[in-house]
């Protein structure tokens, strides 16, 4: 670890390193990710779902949806390369994902992982992992966008307040939207968001994951974005819900897709869906 740091720090110095049109930079080439007939599980475990096929890309916002312990988180690990598929593929660039070097795959597509650590150093220092050179204008920006504005105005040094060890000092959706923001603040295009509106109530939970979804469209900086969440008002944002449920007959009880479509359509043809999304205005 030491011998990467030194060389990270050699770089660092080095005209163009991270930076847009140059090596550091994703390849617009690069950031298609697909999967096809994906199975997904744990090492040692069951498969939990089984079936998927999905495609994001700069442009285009996905939103799966399902029952809570049904392997969407296990799904977004693996669509990030951080985890081996069961069966089927996910490519990166037409490039298997799994087993190719990690910082070429992490140019291209970043996962809020719940479990990514919170350094103990300064807020800024925290959001620098992802790109060094933000700035303080940038990050006040980055923390308002993950609805941590009113959380930084009252820390005693703002952006300067060093966080305890792993986020000792600070509550659980605080850590998982300066999570989000650490995620903003790369420049990889392609961005998988689990949860992201955890622990806000409803109406700022569905600004931020609409907010999040509408990152895809955005004309100067469009990214490709899948978003898991449990909550369906907002997703008419979305390009495409995929939700997951059950499959009919898997005798282990895997999940795979039963619907997909736009909100709108799921709404008008899926009953357990629209139910759902009742549910939330009642």
């Amino acid at each position: 670890a030491a011998v990467r740091i030194m060389r990270l720090l050699d770089a660092a110095g080095s005209p163009g390193v991270g930076r847009p049109g140059h090596a550091g930079a994703a390849e617009a080439g690069d950031a298609h990710l697909s999967a096809h007939g994906l199975a997904v599980g744990w090492p040692g475990g069951p498969v939990v779902a089984r079936g998927i096929d999905l495609e994001v890309s700069p442009g285009r916002s996905i939103a799966i949806v399902g029952a809570s312990g049904i392997g969407k988180t296990t799904l977004l690990v693996t669509l990030a390369g951080l985890l081996a598929p069961v069966a089927g593929r996910v490519t990166l660039g037409g490039r298997e994902l799994w087993g190719e070097e990690r910082s070429w795959a992490s140019r291209h597509v970043v996962l809020t992982a719940e479990d990514a650590h919170v350094f103990q150093t300064s807020v800024l220092e925290n959001l620098r992992v992802a790109r060094g050179d933000v700035t303080a204008l940038e990050a006040a920006e980055l923390l308002d966008r993950a609805e941590l504005g009113a959380w930084l105005a009252g820390l005693p040094e703002g952006l300067d307040t060093v966080l305890g060890s792993d986020a000792t000092t600070i509550s659980g959706g605080e850590r998982r939207r300066l999570l989000l923001a650490r995620a903003l603040a790369s420049r990889a295009p392609l961005l998988l968001l689990d949860e992201p509106g955890e622990h806000l109530d409803a109406a700022t939970a569905d600004r931020l994951v609409a907010d999040l979804l509408h990152t895809a469209h955005t004309a100067a900086d469009p990214r490709g974005v899948v978003v898991i969440t449990h909550r369906l008002a907002a997703l008419r944002a979305a390009d495409e819900v995929i939700l997951l449920a059950a499959a009919p007959g898997d005798p282990l009880g895997a999940c795979t897709v039963v619907a997909r479509g736009t909100h709108a359509d799921l709404l008008a043809r899926v009953p357990e869906y629209r139910w759902a999304a009742a549910q939330e205005s009642s």
